[in-house]
């Protein structure tokens, strides 16, 4: 691999030594200012990408952790980080947010920051929220990453980001920063990295500190999945337990045709949008669009409730042979994209029955179909029966007539969804 075209890369990706200097600069003063108000045994510690160094140009989000004692109740969290917030901000406007417990998201001098409140610990065994991890987090990738692999970090940051799988928040179910960090740590460059992902076989078990013996392993496989990163700062966790079974293979799908033939795009392109997405994945199918409002519910919730329901659509349209239903938010909508290889079915369906040795079942199927046509094939009794639903357009009609009903939050009378159905 010609190496000079990574070298391209990292000087178009990298911050400048301006802008690296600047977010420095700016971040000191964010924890200054923060530092100020905070309640006397608490302290503010800089987390992230910015503290490690690892953050792409022109990604400026900053994550500044306020450390309460472990004394601190955690239902007066809230109201301590929105004071704080107030005080280190006057007239900046916020919004709360919610993980295991609230924290405070606002803008200021053109970047994002995240005001979290976390409890001061010196080992994970300690914790007492799970974001309490994030400063254990920092102080081991700042010990232990080679300023030379800083800006492999950055290749695969941008690699991922490129084709939309950075990020482990649940709309993208992908790699975290965290992740990227340790993944550098353990292969020892982007381009290593790339090539032993291609022999990666299920399970993959990453544990660079060695928490685990052999022994051990098949059961910490068990328990944790196929794709596994043990966390360095605590056995009990894994980095990558975000990472969807599809974004994985799709990220080992990209590194083989990277490596295959590698070019600046891999890094440097845009992530393919929804619109193009989907014209992409329907070509040659029956292509469904359905429009509704978006609730007023954090990402994580949403995401979580939507793929659960896009699962539950996805089996209730079996007989259509659904090829993916994709999804996409924006400010107000929810956009789903249902892409099926029928649209129209035959007006009869074969139902199977019980094999004829099953008499007292074979009477109990005759029974409940009654008026059908039976038939029977390799010694088991099948119905004809009339198929109740025989167009795609009237059963996403029916599913989300029943939908309604139910206490999800993307739950919406008829009369709010549109759906169309695309030539």
């Amino acid at each position: 691999m010609d190496s000079s075209l990574l070298r391209e890369v990292v000087k178009r990706i990298s911050p400048t030594a301006g802008e690296l200097k600047e977010e420095r600069r700016f971040a000191a003063d964010v924890v200054r200012r923060v530092q100020k108000n905070v309640p006397r045994r608490c302290r503010v510690v800089l987390t992230g990408s910015v503290a490690k160094g690892t953050f792409l140009r022109d990604a400026k989000d900053v994550d500044v952790f306020v450390l309460f004692p472990k004394t601190q109740p955690k239902d007066m969290l809230e109201a301590a980080i929105e004071r704080i917030v107030k005080k280190s901000f006057p007239g900046v406007g916020y919004r709360l947010s919610y993980a295991e417990h609230p924290y405070a998201r606002f803008h200021f001098q053109g970047r994002r920051i995240d005001l979290v409140p976390a409890y001061s610990i010196k080992n994970a065994q300690e914790r007492v929220s799970a974001v309490d991890r994030s400063v254990l987090h920092t102080a081991f990738v700042l010990s232990k990453l080679k300023k030379g692999q800083v800006s492999d970090v950055l290749l695969l940051k941008a690699f991922l980001k490129s084709n939309s799988l950075y990020g482990a928040e649940i709309k993208t179910r992908g790699f975290s920063g965290y992740l990227c960090e340790l993944l550098i740590l353990k292969y020892g460059s982007f381009q290593m990295l790339a090539r032993q992902a291609l022999k990666w076989k299920k399970p993959v078990f990453i544990d660079i500190k060695g928490h685990y013996s052999k022994k051990e392993i098949p059961g910490a496989v068990d328990y944790f999945g196929d794709f596994v990163v043990i966390d360095p700062t605590d056995k009990n966790r894994n980095v990558a337990a975000a990472v969807s079974q599809e974004s994985l293979a799709k990220f080992i799908r990209h590194c083989r045709r990277f490596i295959a033939k590698p070019k600046p795009e891999f890094f440097l392109k845009d992530p393919e949008s929804f619109r193009n997405r989907v014209l992409r994945v329907s070509r040659g199918h029956k292509l469904f669009t359905i429009t509704m409002p978006r609730p007023d519910v954090v990402d994580d919730v949403l995401w979580g409730q939507l793929h659960k329901m896009v699962n539950q659509l996805q089996a209730y349209l079996s007989d259509f042979s659904p090829k993916a239903i994709l999804a996409d938010d924006s400010v107000n909508e929810i956009t789903l994209a249902v892409i099926l290889k029928n649209d129209q079915l035959g007006d009869k369906e074969l139902l199977a029955g019980p094999p004829l040795y099953m008499e007292k079942h074979v009477r109990s199927f005759r029974k409940s179909h009654r008026g059908a046509r039976f038939m029977v094939k390799k010694k088991k009794l099948y119905a004809i029966v009339k198929r109740e639903l025989v167009s795609a357009e009237s059963a996403i009609r029916g599913f989300f007539m029943n939908f309604s009903r139910t206490s999800s939050h993307l739950a919406c009378s008829e009369n709010l969804l549109v759906l169309e159905q695309k030539k």
